[in-house]
């Protein structure tokens, strides 16, 4: 099984960009979009972690819908603090959000490899937020089939990555997900979104990791102390290359890949003589350190 994982897509009102019209995120997730049918292989899904639009208007989720109108890959959606959980609800009318209220929660069962896509936004702030409501409903749901694999997906990383700007006041607010998941040893994945990078690390055990953005990347700056106003008016987002991931799950191990979305120029250092050659020599094409002779 393949999933694809694209992230904080950040997608604006037609016609606009974001950030003050520098950053054309539309564009951006156009890109993402046309780079994902194009997989060979295709991915089996596409799992979107949060941050769908910039702002959360009924706009911006129109247009997301008609971006996703183009993948031709089913997908599920998670929920991320630059989102509007009513709108979103509203707006967007796919089967896996029928039951998801009152927050964004829903397990995917049919699939090799069990999705279950957490809630982790707050009404009032940015930085992760997850009450005793939503840890009751996501410990019945990993108590539900114990054995199969699972991946559970989320936008706010539940563990602090150093950059503080985005770590906000920690990853306190995660205990009870982390504990729950500790429990759980047919956890074989977490991805998240939110920091615009690709990080990863073990939580409860279990490896989490982090999806770059399809869009623009946040700025690497591993100072430690509180946020400087200096440093974050320098810029606080990078425009290096956008990119997704790929969880490659074989039945026994979940191995990811991290690939940018635009393509860049291949290198052909075998000939197809070279090729040819080794075929005829009746080895299994194995390639003998005499033939790396470019």
């Amino acid at each position: 099984m393949l999933i694809a994982q694209i992230t904080d897509t950040h997608v604006v009102a037609a016609g606009t960009r974001a950030y003050r019209e520098q950053v054309d995120t539309n564009a951006m997730m156009a890109k993402a979009v046309d780079r994902l049918n194009g997989l060979d292989p295709r991915p089996d899904v596409v799992l979107i972690t949060g941050d769908l639009t910039d702002h959360g208007t009924k706009a911006e989720y129109a247009e997301l819908k008609a971006q996703l109108a183009r993948l031709e890959i089913p997908f599920y959606l998670a929920i991320g603090n630059h989102d509007d959980r009513a709108t979103l609800l509203a707006e967007l009318d796919y089967p896996h959000l029928n039951g998801a209220r009152p927050f964004v929660q829903y397990a995917v069962d049919h699939l090799p490899v069990r999705l279950i896509v957490l809630d982790s936004t707050s009404d009032e702030h940015h930085r992760g937020d997850y009450c005793q409501a939503r840890l009751d409903w996501f410990e019945a749901r990993l108590a539900e089939d114990a054995d199969k694999p699972t991946v559970v997906a989320l936008h706010h990383p539940p563990f602090e990555t150093g950059i503080v700007t985005m770590d906000a006041l920690g990853a306190g607010w995660a205990d009870g997900i982390v504990a729950a998941m500790s429990r759980r040893p047919n956890i074989v994945r977490v991805l998240c979104g939110h920091v615009h990078r690709s990080i990863q690390t073990l939580v409860g055990g279990r490896l989490a990791t982090i999806c770059p953005s399809t869009a623009h990347q946040v700025n690497l700056d591993l100072a430690a102390g509180a946020p400087s106003p200096e440093r974050l008016a320098e810029g606080f987002f990078e425009m290096e290359p956008p990119a997704f991931q790929l969880h490659r799950w074989d039945g026994s191990q979940m191995v990811t890949h991290t690939a940018f979305v635009e393509r860049y120029p291949f290198v052909a250092p075998i000939s197809r003589d070279m090729l040819a050659a080794l075929a005829a020599r009746g080895d299994g094409m194995e390639m003998k350190k005499k033939d790396l002779v470019f």
